[in-house]
């Protein structure tokens, strides 16, 4: 082949440029994976971020109930029970209905004497309460507000404190079927003989559940104190999604499982929600949608 016709080849060859596709079909595929992983992953990554806020907030209580010492938590203990020993037996309000502005109304006369107990610091939890069967391990706070519902455990003013006792009827009330938080979503899952632990004050307190029922919004006759009973009461509202009715979960006072050494001294440690594991496949399926998308490398020939 003589010089004069490789020329053309040449040519051609020193013409040949790449250039980069779109394929608005792999984009689209792409996106509609996106949506898809991320609808299936908000509620496990939500719930994983929320049982981390929780241990937290659990392991920050553990710690300052240590830090007291026991002669300061026999105290706090002392001032809970005579509190509950004062109480008067008066009207119930349901946590979940709200004022005439749409708010929970705050907790009225007495107030100050009632945030004062089982004070552990500014904005911390009273107790913990520990439910095995159905993996809870959350702070339970005073009242009932909507700040206090939407990170844990509400405790109803106006109910024993949760420090046990003959007499005593301590009522708490967590959300059910949040989004992004399960709180109390799985008490409906409790059956009569599951236990349920609440750490206060350096001591565990062990319940049996004994009865579930569900009421009416504004049948408060199961939550009052009963002469010669301890009890604890969760509260929260059923169905999920519809809330028209509320759950009640009674458990009555059992003797404490653990030896009466580690009662006061040993409380767990808080649940840790593990490793996100959701992240590790979301991020690989957000690699194979970039990749998916990513415009191709094509050659085209260019003629003059």
């Amino acid at each position: 082949m003589t010089a004069l016709e490789d020329a053309p080849l040449t040519r051609r060859a020193a013409r040949e440029r790449t250039r980069r596709s779109f394929s608005l079909t792999s984009a689209g595929v792409a996106a509609m994976l996106l949506v898809g992983v991320g609808t299936v992953t908000y509620p496990t990554a939500a719930n994983w971020f929320s049982d981390r806020a929780h241990a937290t907030e659990v392991s920050g209580y553990i710690q300052d109930v240590q830090d007291l010492g026991e002669s300061a938590l026999q105290k706090i203990l002392e001032a809970a029970e005579q509190y509950n020993e004062d109480l008067q037996s008066g009207p119930l309000r349901d946590p979940f209905v709200l004022d005439e502005d749409g708010r929970v109304k705050d907790i009225e006369d007495g107030g100050a004497d009632y945030v004062s107990q089982l004070d552990f610091g500014t904005e911390a939890p009273m107790a913990r309460i520990r439910i095995p069967e159905i993996d809870v391990d959350l702070p339970i706070y005073h009242g009932t507000e909507d700040a206090v519902l939407d990170k844990g455990v509400g405790h109803l003013y106006g109910t024993s404190l949760p420090v046990g006792g003959i007499g005593t009827h301590t009522v708490l009330s967590g959300h059910s079927g949040l989004p992004g938080s399960e709180l109390f979503t799985r008490v409906n899952l409790l059956q009569t003989d599951d236990l349920l632990y609440i750490d206060v004050a350096g001591t565990t307190l062990t319940y049996k559940v004994d009865r579930i029922l569900t009421v009416a919004p504004d049948d408060a006759s199961h939550l009052r104190q009963l002469e010669g009973d301890d009890y604890v009461t969760l509260l929260t509202c059923t169905p999920i999604g519809v809330n028209s009715h509320r759950l009640l979960v009674r458990a009555e006072r059992v003797p404490d499982m653990a030896s009466s050494s580690e009662v006061g001294q040993v409380t767990p440690n808080a649940t840790d929600p593990g490793y996100p594991w959701w992240a590790l496949w979301s991020g690989a399926t957000l690699l194979g949608c970039i990749a998916l998308a990513w415009p191709r490398r094509q050659r085209t020939d260019s003629y003059r």
